[in-house]
């Protein structure tokens, strides 16, 4: 069975020694709709402390890959408390912080699209499986669920910028589709997957 790790993998420069106290820092909440979706990834972070020693100007360097993940660790870094009246305070220091959001244990099988079992779409190019990040063409990344019929339910599409219409086609399109797991695979089972809607 999975079980779940977030890791607090700071890098060498995250000032230890100002937190106001050991415990003024902790990891955040894996959000229970992540969780449910089994999605992982890394989100590198950048802040700066105020005088008063709270963070300030926290930014994301590098995404996970989710957003939900990314917006959980920016709202637990804005809980980190440190040292008023800090020296990297006034000269503006800027500090790394990383999040490893990762399942436990070996990797599910997931399902994956049955092939030619998708509705053709005026707008859609086809879908790619597993594909945590895309860039080669204009997509949608949606996470989804598979029920026992083979069917995408509860998708969830990325943020990326496109019109609603446009992503409703992303998501209908998804859900004409069928998945499963290949006959005979040995290994522990999931109903989460993930993939990119291609778009023309």
């Amino acid at each position: 069975m999975l079980s779940w790790l977030l890791a607090l993998a700071q890098a060498s420069a995250f000032p230890y020694q100002s937190l106001a106290t050991p415990a003024s820092c902790t990891v955040p909440a894996w959000p229970r709709e992540a969780l449910r979706y089994e999605i992982e990834g890394v989100t590198t972070l950048e802040f700066r402390i105020g005088p008063d020693g709270a963070v300030r100007h926290a930014a994301l360097r590098a995404s996970s890959g989710w957003a939900i993940l990314d917006q959980a660790a920016l709202a637990g870094l804005a809980r980190c408390r440190f040292k008023p009246g800090l020296e990297e305070a006034r000269d503006g220091t800027v500090f790394p912080l990383q999040y490893a959001w990762r399942l436990e244990g070996p990797a599910p099988l997931r399902p994956v699209l049955q092939p030619g079992s998708c509705k053709p779409a005026p707008r859609i190019a086809g879908y790619v499986n597993l594909d945590q990040r895309r860039s080669a063409q204009a997509g949608i990344k949606l996470r989804f669920l598979v029920d026992a019929d083979g069917q995408a339910r509860g998708i969830v599409a990325e943020p990326g910028g496109f019109a609603p219409p446009v992503v409703r086609d992303a998501i209908d399109y998804l859900a004409s589709c069928r998945f499963g797991i290949a006959p005979g695979a040995s290994g522990e089972r999931t109903d989460t997957s993930y993939g990119w809607v291609l778009l023309k």
